[in-house]
């Protein structure tokens, strides 16, 4: 059953986010303001919009291939199927380093929040 496999894996990538949580917890303490875990956040995220750029690019390369069109030599090694694996390993951990540091986000500012004894949400939300 594909949603069961697809659940499955969800299962194990918020497990590699809880991973990669505990290790940059292990490494760095918790964000000292909003402004710092937004940036923190922002730069994983637009790295894993680099990461995903890199795949689109190289599947590109891989279609002309399939429909004959002649590639320049010098994309060959980066755009091989196996290197294009590669490239989507790396974005898809990009995306958990960013699912991780939303959660350190979550963390820090409840922190904050309960040093403080004030909600995180601002009158408007109760």
């Amino acid at each position: 059953n594909r949603t069961m496999a697809m659940n499955e894996l969800r299962k194990e990538v918020e497990a590699a986010a809880m991973a990669e949580l505990n290790r940059a917890n292990a490494k760095f303490p918790l964000f000292n303001s909003t402004h710092e875990g937004y940036a923190v956040i922002l730069e994983e995220a637009e790295e894993a919009q680099e990461a995903m750029e890199n795949v689109k690019t190289s599947l590109a390369v891989l279609w002309d291939r399939v429909k004959g069109i002649e590639v320049a030599c010098f994309l060959d090694e980066d755009t091989t199927p196996t290197a294009i694996f590669h490239q989507a390993i790396d974005a898809a951990c990009e995306m958990v380093q960013t699912a991780a540091m939303l959660l350190k986000y979550e963390m820090s500012m409840g922190a904050k929040a309960e040093e403080k004894g004030e909600n995180t949400h601002g009158d408007l939300c109760g």
